[in-house]
């Protein structure tokens, strides 16, 4: 049985992804992964699911499991995602499920093309541009990520956000954010003046906004939700 909890920390270590994006990954893989499998196959799958995430395929019908192609078309359709950034996060999800319930993954007939992404994602793995770094984001690809980054403004050179609070609760945001460089080894470059800090992510590599910024903006929003919980 895959655990929920679990899983999602499995899918963030693997990816640097915050737990609303690891979330958010897993409810997409599932989805598609349901739409590859007939109907037995889709209950042998949602007997070993948490409930989070077998609620997430009702209403999907089978299609031929000889077009795998599809299924990263399907992810990125359902995710927002560019296509290989779609694999990667499914690849993630998929070897986490494998890693927790193998038997499963053995009983499911899946295309090949699928049961590749159900093995382990290579040591810094990721979705990489020429020099071998994360590619910088495009105007519009920025533009759509920052619709669901609403505290965060900027351009492809860097993003950042505004806190603005009493410098005592501001002690306590900072230092959570602290503990997220020294568990991702990653952080935003932080500018205080009081109870003001400016927060500025960029990819230093490439000189510009990654698909990483992103996503450490959104671990970096969870984190100040949490802190701001116990102020």
């Amino acid at each position: 049985m895959v655990k929920y909890d679990r899983l999602l920390d499995d899918i963030g270590s693997r990816t640097g992804l915050g737990a609303g994006e690891a979330r958010a990954a897993a409810e997409v893989t599932v989805t598609a992964l349901a739409h590859v499998l007939d109907e037995s196959q889709r209950a042998v799958l949602l007997a070993e699911l948490p409930a989070e995430l077998a609620k997430d395929t009702s209403g999907e019908t089978a299609q031929d499991p000889s077009e795998p192609a599809d299924f990263v078309q399907r992810l990125a359709l359902l995710g927002r995602r560019p296509p290989e950034e779609a694999r990667y996060r499914a690849q993630a999800v998929l070897s986490s499920i494998a890693g927790q319930d193998p038997e499963l993954v053995e009983q499911l007939d899946l295309p090949e093309d699928v049961r590749a992404l159900t093995r382990p994602l290579d040591a810094g793995g990721g979705v990489t541009g020429p020099t071998g770094h994360q590619p910088r984001l495009t105007d519009e690809e920025l533009r759509q990520e920052l619709e669901r980054l609403p505290q965060w403004s900027g351009d492809t050179d860097g993003i950042s956000r505004v806190l603005e609070l009493p410098p005592e609760n501001l002690d306590a945001v900072l230092d959570r954010l602290d503990g997220l460089r020294r568990r991702s080894g990653r952080g935003p470059d932080i500018d205080r003046k009081g109870g003001t800090a400016v927060l500025t992510l960029r990819t230093k590599a490439v000189g510009g906004v990654t698909r990483l910024d992103v996503d450490l903006a959104h671990r970096v929003d969870e984190e100040i939700q949490r802190a701001g919980a116990g102020i």
